[in-house]
C-alpha cells in the first residue's frame, strides 16, 4: 500500500498579480441596450444598438433636424410638448454581442417601462407568456 502526501497552497501568485484592461467609456460602448429619459417628464425611450452608444445618441439628438416626413417617437415628444432629453446620462440596461438576444432584452426592458415612448409593436415579438412571468418579477 503506497500513501502519498500532496501539498498545494491556495495563494496562487495569479490571485496576487491582476492585470486588468481599462475600462471602456460609457459612450464608446458597443452592442448595448440604452435607456434615455426626458428632462421635463417621467418619459423615457429604450432602444438597442450595435455601434458606439455615442453614435446612436447623436442620431437621436440630431433626428429634429432633419427632413425626414417620419419622425421617431422620441422627436415626436420633442416637438409636441417641447421637452428635451437627458442625452449626457444615458442609461445601459444591458450589453449582449447577439443581436437576436439584444433584441430580446430590448423587448423585456420596453416592457418593464413605467411611462414608456416606444410604440407597442416594439413588443410584438415577445410572447404573452413571459410577458406574464417579467411582471410578476
Amino acid at each position: 500500500m503506497c500513501q502519498k502526501v500532496c501539498f498545494f497552497s491556495m495563494n496562487k501568485l495569479n490571485n496576487f498579480i491582476k492585470a486588468h484592461k481599462d475600462p471602456i467609456a460609457r459612450g464608446a460602448k458597443r452592442n448595448v441596450v440604452y435607456k434615455i429619459n426626458c428632462n421635463q417628464c417621467e418619459a423615457s425611450y429604450v432602444g438597442q444598438t450595435g455601434r458606439n452608444l455615442d453614435t446612436r445618441i447623436s442620431e437621436h439628438k440630431k433626428h429634429i433636424s432633419s427632413k425626414s416626413s417620419s419622425h421617431s417617437v422620441i422627436t415626436d415628444h420633442r416637438i409636441n410638448l417641447g421637452h428635451d432629453f437627458d442625452w449626457d446620462n444615458c442609461e445601459i440596461l444591458d450589453v449582449e454581442r447577439f443581436y437576436n438576444k439584444r433584441l430580446i432584452a430590448e423587448m423585456i426592458h420596453i416592457n418593464r417601462q413605467k411611462k414608456g415612448l416606444n410604440l407597442q409593436t416594439d413588443t410584438d415579438a415577445l410572447s404573452r407568456t413571459y410577458t406574464d412571468i417579467l411582471n410578476k418579477i
